[in-house]
């Protein structure tokens, strides 16, 4: 199936993509748009297709990338004066709690990838993965309704291959690439070849697994990534650009710029000749720095056992200084990542998993990486995330949950960084109990003062 026969079978077998072909298509030259998108490069290049198809269609569209994974009602207020047509909904989960931001939009379109955290039942929602795990990143679902409803251009084709690189559906390098958005990515590589080709140099954050080679759209991809932390590097951007903003205006800056992504041969090709790309060049660097720092936090994790073959390990360490305050894993848990299959190769497990623990001034961040499909990292947070919140009040700022292999975890200050650990001790030895078949023991109670 080609990536056009596969448009057209989504069209008549997905309802949630119909129904938003549907909705898109209502839309009037006096219609108004609010995007609220990630704040990633996944939902920075969903925000660019999805600004660029509405405009196409003839409405007004504002954009908005708050920090941050759930769209908060406060946000929404904020931004929103009156009540819009069309709410837009990208890459920020899929929640039932969607459904109360009606009051401020006659109609709620949520488009994202990850999965299922309640049921949405007034909301239109185009997620292929409601009730298990698919490849893809929300941009490719983006640039899916973009075709539908075409024309799109190499623009929104190069802008929705970063997005997927960025969410890991595809790797150049070990020639991998998930099944749902293989029919995309091999056209992308035919039609920008140069972006693909494999290379020697300096591995990028996105080269897990041979660390002496990479490629041009694993370059563009990190470059994207260092930008979206441009306001944690305020010298570096002189006078603070907000990261995703500025990503944002550098994806629409160079799609002026009306060069052939095709021709590119360099990364300096990319970001050249562009204010803002600029910008993102020196964040680069100072983020080349901080991932040099980190590498020696994450040398020595702690090994805790092995699941069907998939060995589990821990690190505990602390941010690079400029990102002790960002509310999300900004470099940390990366840098970790490359550990995988270095433990892997050196204590020969068939796969591995890595636990990172990581206080900051504003909480405690626990991310996971790896698994080898074993382990869901995803469903791990998730279930750490519902068990602190049994044992907290709310307004703890407990949140958990992510893909199979990479997840994230966070709860606020109020939230003991021992009572974290507790618990994610206690849910790696369920797992341990779980792969080796024992019961063990019985968990004991604990009670939290409010």
């Amino acid at each position: 199936m080609n990536y056009k026969e596969q448009v057209k079978f989504l069209r008549e077998r997905d309802s949630g993509f119909a129904g938003a072909v549907e909705l898109l298509k209502s839309l009037r030259r006096s219609s108004s748009v609010v995007v609220f998108s990630h704040h990633d490069v996944d939902g920075i290049a969903s925000a660019f297709i999805l600004q660029r198809l509405c405009r196409r269609l003839g409405a007004k569209v504002v954009v908005k990338l708050p920090e941050g994974f759930r769209l908060l009602a406060e946000e929404l207020e904020t931004a929103v004066r009156g009540i819009v047509d069309l709410l837009l909904i990208s890459d920020k989960g899929t929640f039932a709690s969607y459904d109360d931001f009606f009051r401020k939009a006659e109609n709620v379109l949520i488009l994202d990838h990850h999965p299922l955290d309640g049921r949405p039942t007034r909301c239109t929602v185009f997620n292929p993965a409601p009730e298990y795990p698919v490849g893809t990143a929300t941009a490719l679902l983006c640039h899916m309704l973009a075709t539908q409803l075409g024309p799109t251009d190499e623009h929104d084709d190069l802008v929705a291959l970063i997005g997927c690189r960025g969410d890991a559906v595809f790797d150049p390098v070990e020639n991998r690439c998930d099944d749902f958005a293989r029919p995309f990515v091999e056209r992308a590589r035919q039609l920008f070849p140069r972006l693909f080709r494999t290379r020697l140099g300096c591995p990028t954050m996105y080269d897990l697994v041979d660390r002496r080679r990479t490629a041009l759209v694993n370059q563009i991809t990190e470059a994207a990534y260092a930008g979206t932390l441009a306001h944690y590097y305020e010298a570096e951007t002189r006078g603070g650009a907000y990261g995703p903003e500025l990503v944002f205006t550098f994806l629409n800056d160079l799609a002026r710029r009306g060069e052939n992504p095709a021709e590119f041969r360099s990364l300096d090709d990319v970001l050249g000749k562009l204010p803002a790309g600029a910008i993102i060049s020196r964040t680069l660097q100072r983020f080349y720095l901080d991932w040099e720092l980190l590498s020696g936090r994450v040398q020595s994790p702690v090994f805790l056992g092995e699941v069907q073959g998939v060995g589990v390990y821990l690190a505990f360490a602390k941010e690079a200084p400029s990102m002790q305050s960002a509310p999300f894993p900004a470099i940390l848990p990366h840098v970790a990542a490359t550990q995988l299959e270095p433990l892997k190769r050196a204590f020969g497990h068939e796969e591995t998993a890595i636990i990172v623990f990581c206080p900051k001034e504003i909480g405690v961040q626990v991310s996971m990486r790896g698994g080898g499909g074993v382990i869901n990292c995803g469903q791990f947070c998730f279930r750490l995330a519902e068990r602190l919140r049994r044992l907290f009040p709310p307004g703890a700022g407990i949140e958990g949950g992510g893909h199979v292999a990479a997840a994230e975890f966070f709860a606020g200050k109020s939230v003991p960084i021992y009572a974290v650990m507790r618990e994610l001790l206690w849910m790696a030895e369920e797992l341990f109990q779980q792969g080796s078949g024992s019961s063990g023991g019985q968990e004991p109670s604990v009670k939290v003062m409010e």
